[in-house]
């Protein structure tokens, strides 16, 4: 089944996000951090694609992963700067491989290259293995924040783009690029980046879970988060139910 989710957040020193770290974490790569003199080994299978994405100005080395990260922390000198932001969004199990690539190169072109920002994408496939119908691919997408310029980086801060309306543009547009694709395809599925009561349906948003926790559960071991899903899911099933004539709805007891 279709769905929608895309979540903006800050990188931020002061709040002790490291860039770095965080690249390394999308991308699996063996990073060296400038800043905190660390380096990070972090490994991961699941990563289908991480790819850089620069306006046609950006200095070579902006190409490669380690260097670019160097300039973005570089760029950055206060101990609690702000250095990118990051974007996670859902990708539809329903398509191609290849449509994946192109929504995500769509959406980072059209709302960032345009405007000389840069960013950093990691497709990962949030595979299945007992259900592949139910995998779910996702995409990371991190933006630093001053745009590209042909000598590195910007010395003043894209400020614009910190302005409150952006995240519902960006939150539409994330629909949109999936809905094209989806009629690229000839699949009669849409997705809206509207809130369930808005777009008057009668069902519960769903959590996702995290890359811990959905490793857990593959394991066989029960969360939290896990549990909270399947009584959504269990929530979400009694009301298609009860959409049907003569049946009551009766609210689920979560503490069973």
């Amino acid at each position: 089944m279709a769905n929608y989710h895309l979540e903006v957040q800050a990188i931020s020193r002061g709040q002790g996000r490291s860039l770095t770290r965080l690249v390394n974490y999308i991308s699996g790569e063996r990073l060296s951090d400038c800043y905190n003199r660390r380096i990070y080994y972090n490994r991961r299978d699941d990563v289908l694609e991480c790819r850089i994405f620069q306006p046609q100005h950006a200095p070579s080395e902006f190409y490669e992963l380690q260097s670019l990260c160097n300039a973005i922390e570089t760029a950055e000198r206060r101990c609690d700067a702000r250095t990118a932001r990051e974007f996670k969004a859902s990708l539809p199990n329903e398509l191609p491989f290849a449509e994946l690539q192109n929504i995500v190169a769509t959406y980072i072109t059209d709302n960032f290259i345009k405007y000389c920002l840069c960013a950093i994408s990691a497709i990962h496939g949030g595979r299945n293995p007992s259900d592949p119908s139910k995998n779910n691919p996702h995409v990371h997408i991190i933006v630093p924040t001053r745009a590209v310029e042909p000598s590195g980086f910007s010395e003043k801060k894209d400020r614009e783009h910190d302005k409150r309306p952006y995240i519902q543009h960006w939150r539409e547009q994330w629909a949109n690029v999936q809905n094209e694709a989806y009629a690229r395809c000839g699949l009669d599925i849409r997705v809206s980046h509207e809130s369930l009561e808005v777009q008057g349906i009668n069902r519960v948003p769903t959590i996702h879970l995290s890359r811990i926790d959905w490793r857990k559960e593959q394991r066989g071991e029960r969360t939290p988060a896990g549990d909270r899903k399947r009584a959504i899911e269990r929530e979400n099933k009694m009301r298609e139910l009860c959409q049907k004539p003569h049946l009551p709805y009766y609210d689920l007891d979560y503490t069973r």
